[in-house]
């Protein structure tokens, strides 16, 4: 097998094993996975795109989970990506520094018009950052996802990349992607018909996190992270 880029993220060494990422999109949800519980995921993302950055303490909450040993991402989708994020893409800011100041990681589309600004932040306070692409239309060739993932590395420390599938030859494009060599870790997977099966198989093959989520799905075909945790562990 060769060998997988890998990174620091949190208490993981991302690229070694799979990681299953639990999102949650639901306020109320927050205030659970701060009291020690059952393990569903390895990792929890925060929708604040979907639960509102003007929740109370949102930060101290995400801190009270990461000291249950579980690496926090604040994710604030453009909705243009997918997202709920309606506001202008600067308004985000100061939300990605308040999260990079105290949390292990933040995602930021390669679109967007900040994403060199977050990139910066990120670097100056030492945390991870996924640098995310997402076609909701298409699955490209390999050979324009070679080039995402070349431009996003220069950017952040993981490369997730998201695309349709609704063929087998659209899934076969993100298989090969996987093998391509990259010095940034990988997180591919798709969405759509075929999307449910990718989320499963391909960390097996060197994605480096597998998402599910924990309250409500937030993208096509995702699946509950509890079954991700049984699966891939």
């Amino acid at each position: 097998m060769m060998s997988r880029a890998q990174t620091r993220f949190g208490n993981y060494m991302l690229g070694t094993v799979p990681r299953v990422v639990g999102t949650v999109s639901q306020a109320d949800t927050l205030a659970q996975l701060a009291v020690p519980a059952n393990r569903d995921c390895d990792i929890v993302e925060i929708r604040l795109d979907h639960i509102g950055p003007d929740v109370p303490e949102w930060v101290e909450r995400a801190m009270a989970i990461e000291a249950r040993g579980l690496p926090v991402i604040i994710t604030i989708r453009i909705a243009e990506e997918g997202g709920q994020w309606k506001q202008a893409d600067g308004a985000r800011i100061t939300l990605f520094e308040s999260a990079l100041r105290h949390l292990t990681a933040v995602d930021i589309e390669l679109r967007s018009s900040i994403v060199g600004e977050v990139s910066e932040l990120a670097s100056r306070h030492q945390r991870a950052l996924i640098v995310s692409y997402h076609d909701f239309e298409r699955t490209p060739p390999v050979d324009e996802l070679k080039k995402v993932v070349a431009t996003a590395a220069t950017l952040g420390s993981v490369i997730k990349i998201v695309t349709f599938t609704r063929t087998d030859e659209d899934v076969g494009v993100l298989r090969t992607l996987l093998h391509e060599k990259s010095s940034t870790p990988l997180c591919v997977m798709g969405m759509g018909p075929l999307g449910p099966q990718t989320r499963v198989k391909f960390p097996k093959l060197g994605s480096c996190l597998a998402y599910g989520y924990l309250d409500a799905p937030v993208a096509p075909g995702q699946v509950p992270a509890r079954d991700l945790m049984q699966q891939l562990h």
